[in-house]
């Protein structure tokens, strides 16, 4: 009897985690939370107001994850083509990289942690590896030359990122959770919004499922409610 009744049993415990789990999208911030964001940034002190002024908008519009914007370097920007090339790998030995590389080492006995290290950076996926256009705004390409005028590559680590953000919430005295991942799925609503289609937004977030995209563009309701409105008040 218990045998039969376990499937069941299975999947009210899997609907009930659906029901009680936060998801990234629920945190999506509004515009208005978002420029809250980047003007506290400003009220940070010296260099912290920048370097979270610049993670907020390089995760918060062209949708960079936690570990590319540690690892970013001027020299993946290409400024003819206003871009910013994220690699497929990128030497590096900080110490998160380093304490990735004895994780992964302990869990293969075939490689070191030398071996593994000289793998590293590379992005979440292969298919991260990716160009991205800067120039969607003036502010977007000035943040990004502003970097280029202070840094070779970004100075602080994945925990420091995580810092900055925190401190630039507190100080906009935003609700809910603001985190980078959060961030990066408020650009990817910003430009849900804005009418980019699901391919091209799959390419951008590099989502390994097409109906990821789709999510954002159809939970975007306010695009909707633009298009019914130029239609209907023309």
């Amino acid at each position: 009897m218990s045998h039969h009744n376990q499937p069941a049993t299975e999947w009210a415990d899997r609907h009930r985690r659906a029901l009680t789990t936060r998801h990234t999208h629920e945190d999506v911030l509004t515009d208005r939370e978002f420029e809250l964001l980047l003007e506290a940034c400003s009220t940070l002190t010296e260099p912290h107001d920048f370097e979270a002024r610049f993670i907020c908008l390089i995760a918060g519009r062209l949708g960079l994850q936690a570990g590319e914007i540690a690892h970013f370097q001027t020299a993946w920007v290409n400024w003819n083509r206003r871009t910013s090339r994220i690699p497929q790998h990128e030497p590096c030995r900080c110490g998160y990289c380093k304490r990735q590389a004895r994780q992964e080492a302990t869990h293969n006995d075939d490689l070191s942690v030398e071996d593994i290290v000289a793998s590293r950076w590379h992005p979440k996926t292969v298919a991260s590896a990716r160009l991205i256009p800067f120039d969607l705004s003036l502010r977007l390409e000035l943040c990004v030359e502003c970097f280029a005028n202070r840094y070779d590559a970004f100075p602080r680590s994945r925990s420091t990122i995580n810092r900055r953000v925190q401190a630039a919430a507190s100080a906009a005295d935003l609700p809910g959770h603001v985190y980078p991942h959060c961030l990066r799925a408020t650009a990817a609503s910003y430009h849900a919004y804005k009418g980019v289609a699901p391919v091209p937004l799959q390419a951008l977030m590099v989502w390994s499922d097409l109906a990821t995209a789709q999510k954002y563009i159809r939970i975007s309701g306010t695009a909707t409610a633009d298009a019914l409105r130029r239609v209907h008040h023309r």
